[in-house]
């Protein structure tokens, strides 16, 4: 434990290592964490790292391993394995960003807003995902890529993306309920993920979106491929019901999980066939 009192010790006096803790769980694929950061992982007494990994771990205690990012922003892997079967993970280290700054690499992110009410989690965040364009079909989850939640914002490469470990958790999770609850869905349809502060106001959204604090996705189920919400009512018809199939659904998920948020309905419009919007903001919101 020597090693470790002398990482912490340095820790301590870095201001861009912080330490934090996640449990290893089914539906944690990726580590979205802050370059330098210390990551309690916990939930892995029988894990090892394999040699395969290139992210620095230590075992803390016997359910416990420290993972510490890397210095330099981008995707890392950790694999971890046990006599029965192996766990990889995705480890994504954030390029800092100061939010008092408009760009990044010449990327628009325009100005976060004061926290909405004052709550913490509408802090701006103090880092980004950079993709490049080969990042775009990399997978954050078996069934999310990085081209399903970047901003819709045009622009040259890189561009940057901010989703936090709770939200690609959310996806995951949800999904396997909806599938659960006999609906056909082997990956959703979105319509939108993450929006710079830049982008949301060019769209007229308001300025508290929670499209901006990466754990906000407007989704739909298209099974056949049409690029319309899917026949969920079996009626024959693609109307606002088969929207309000999936809201009720969502609504039944947050009320048998951790996760707390928005859900909101949207009708079908000449661009779309409908959505529904979902949220993991710590309290309660219906539209």
């Amino acid at each position: 434990m020597y090693f470790s009192r002398i990482i912490f010790s340095v820790c301590l006096a870095l201001t861009t290592c912080s330490v934090a803790a996640i449990e290893l769980i089914d539906s944690l694929h990726s580590l979205v964490l802050d370059a330098k950061q210390v990551l309690t992982l916990d939930n892995t007494a029988d894990f090892t790292p394999t040699a395969v990994s290139d992210v620095e771990t230590e075992r803390l205690g016997p359910n416990s391993l420290a993972v510490y990012a890397p210095e330099n922003a981008g995707f890392y892997s950790l694999v971890l394995s046990n006599n029965k079967t192996s766990k990889r993970l995705l480890v994504i280290v954030k390029k800092p960003f100061n939010a008092n700054n408009k760009q990044l690499n010449n990327y628009q992110i325009g100005l976060y807003p004061a926290p909405y009410k004052g709550y913490t989690q509408y802090s701006a965040p103090n880092g980004f995902i950079e993709v490049f364009e080969k990042d775009l079909s990399r997978q954050l989850t078996p069934h999310v890529q990085v081209k399903n939640v970047i901003c819709k914002q045009v622009s040259g490469f890189p561009k940057y993306l901010y989703v936090n470990n709770d939200g690609l958790m959310m996806l995951e999770d949800l999904l396997s309920f909806i599938q659960n609850e006999g609906i056909k869905v082997s990956k959703f349809a979105f319509i939108s993920g993450y929006r710079t502060p830049h982008y949301n106001r060019s769209i007229g959204n308001g300025k508290h979106s929670r499209h901006q604090y990466g754990d906000a996705f407007d989704l739909y189920i298209d099974e056949d491929g049409d690029g319309r919400m899917d026949d969920l009512n079996g009626d024959g018809k693609l109307t606002i019901a088969d929207v309000d199939v999936l809201y009720k659904v969502f609504e039944k998920f947050q009320k048998h999980s951790r996760y707390n948020g928005g859900i909101g309905r949207y009708k079908p419009a000449s661009h779309h066939g409908g959505f529904v919007h979902i949220d993991n903001r710590g309290f309660t919101a219906r539209w």
